[in-house]
């Protein structure tokens, strides 16, 4: 690992380019003969400039991607740990520009250009960085400029909907970096200690996986009584359940060598990308429902303002 950005770890080949500026801060006070003096002010925050290349081969590229922007756009202040962890301090994203160099006939990003720019942040990351002025009285200032219904109509059903759909999304990301970072100890299998190292991670992001599939499996009674409402929940949970099968399979391979004193390296990479392979089709199988349940919470979510914004 070159460098972690939060929990998103960047490979050497990954960065093209890397710059970093250092700055400090004078006040000038004009004199009447002479030149002005100078008095230092402070230390300016450190800009880091990133310039990497995602490309599926080497990692995951749509899910370092989205992980990107949801850390800018969380205003996420993130660590940032270079090699084997040499923490270099707490950055925020303040820009990230993208160039989509070549997809598959389906339209998923293969090979994606980044250029990331980040600053420095300097005190409490576990504080939001909207800051306490957006809290006042222990109410969020921005909700109370929001319309009620926005922030109240929400039934029973649009919930449920919503939780399991929220809760599917978030096990996909988790089997992604798993599959991300199975793909980068591959190419550490020459170094079996390095390799070793990476898998703790990827057991970690299968069990977070499992419990989110989990959980939506145990809504089942919940979705049939749904599905007259709305039908692309019938299948859905069994669909998951399947899903869950096929990453708990991963998920004891990746184990069993984590535990072996012998590792045999091309025996897991070989069965996990069998596995990885039949995960993935099931998520293209179970999108379109996916999408439709999506759609529906957000149409239901307009029906639900037009109905409370025109009573008279």
């Amino acid at each position: 690992m070159y460098c972690l950005l939060g929990n998103i770890a960047f490979e050497p080949i990954d960065l093209t380019e890397f710059s970093e500026t250092h700055g400090a801060n004078f006040a000038e006070h004009q004199v009447l003969e002479g030149k002005p003096r100078l008095q230092a002010m402070g230390e300016q925050l450190i800009e880091l400039s990133f310039a990497l290349r995602l490309h599926y081969k080497i990692g995951g590229v749509e899910s370092r991607y989205q992980a990107l922007l949801k850390a800018q756009s969380q205003q996420q202040a993130l660590a940032l740990i270079w090699g084997r962890g040499k923490y270099k301090g707490n950055f925020v994203i303040t820009s990230i520009t993208s160039t989509t160099l070549y997809t598959d006939a389906r339209g998923n990003a293969l090979c994606r250009e980044l250029k990331i720019q980040l600053k420095e942040f300097v005190g409490d990351p576990q504080q939001s960085l909207l800051g306490e002025a957006l809290n006042l009285g222990g109410k969020s200032l921005l909700g109370s400029i929001l319309p009620e219904s926005v922030t109240n109509a929400l039934s029973e059903v649009k919930s449920a909907v919503n939780k399991g759909v929220e809760i599917y999304q978030q096990g996909k990301r988790l089997v992604n970096e798993a599959q991300n970072t199975l793909a980068i100890a591959k190419q550490m299998v020459n170094d079996p200690s390095l390799a070793l190292a990476y898998l703790p991670s990827a057991l970690n992001s299968l069990g977070g996986a499992l419990g989110g599939f989990g959980e939506v499996t145990g809504m089942g009674g919940i979705f049939e009584g749904i599905a007259e409402v709305l039908p692309a929940v019938s299948g859905f949970v069994q669909e998951v359940g399947e899903i869950y099968s096929d990453v708990s399979q991963v998920y004891q391979e990746v184990n069993q060598v984590v535990s072996s004193a012998k590792q045999d390296w091309h025996r897991l990479f070989d069965s996990t990308e069998t596995h990885f392979n039949q995960i993935n089709h099931r998520f293209e199988v179970i999108a379109p429902k996916v999408a439709e349940m999506t759609a529906w919470i957000v149409i239901r979510a307009d029906e639900e303002d037009d109905d409370t914004t025109n009573l008279t």
